[in-house]
């Protein structure tokens, strides 16, 4: 029996049919934990983000473009409700008489990444592409083209000149090592 493509899913989740949020949270929950643990540490934060994550996703469902990969959409909401997380848990103090002499500005980027941010984006990509690396040879290509560079699967399926049931069987697979190895 054919597996029912994401797209399908997602149409149903914007209807509100609690079965699609539920396939939704199945196939995509251990991959997004797996990624929230290479940017926090606590286990119990990763699983409240990651929740978080699904609420943000089921309610802007309807704003998701299905011309790019959900996963990837999936990915960038939990990436920015983990930098959300630490924006909030860092605590900084300035002393008062340095804020009494601080001229007001308004011209900070709240969009730009801070150094902190920025290395922590850096070291999941690279343990990603790390892990990539450690995969049999015939999957680390559609891995790379799948999670790296994101790419649909019909067009690794072009790209590579491969049966498009060929592709999703290789990524299903490599997907549960990549899993297996981020386990570890």
């Amino acid at each position: 029996m054919k597996e029912p493509l994401d797209i399908d899913y997602i149409n149903r989740a914007v209807q509100g049919d609690r079965e699609a949020y539920n396939y939704i949270v199945k196939k995509y929950r251990d991959s997004i934990i797996l990624f929230l643990n290479n940017i926090i540490s606590s286990k119990e934060d990763c699983e409240d983000i990651c929740q978080e994550t699904f609420q943000k996703c089921f309610n802007n469902i309807q704003t998701y473009n299905p011309k790019y990969a959900f996963s990837t959409w999936l990915y960038t909401i939990a990436n920015n409700t983990a930098l959300d997380f630490l924006r909030k848990r860092r605590v900084t103090t300035t002393p008062l008489d340095e804020i009494a002499n601080e001229k007001p500005t308004n011209d900070r980027d709240y969009s730009t990444l801070s150094p902190e941010e920025s290395l922590i984006n850096n070291q999941a990509i690279e343990s990603i592409v790390m892990a990539i690396q450690n995969l049999p040879e015939h999957y680390k290509k559609v891995a790379e083209l799948r999670f790296i560079n994101e790419l649909a699967l019909e067009e690794i399926a072009q790209k590579l000149d491969l049966p498009l049931n060929t592709v999703k069987t290789r990524v299903s697979r490599a997907r549960k090592i990549l899993n297996e190895i981020w386990k570890r």
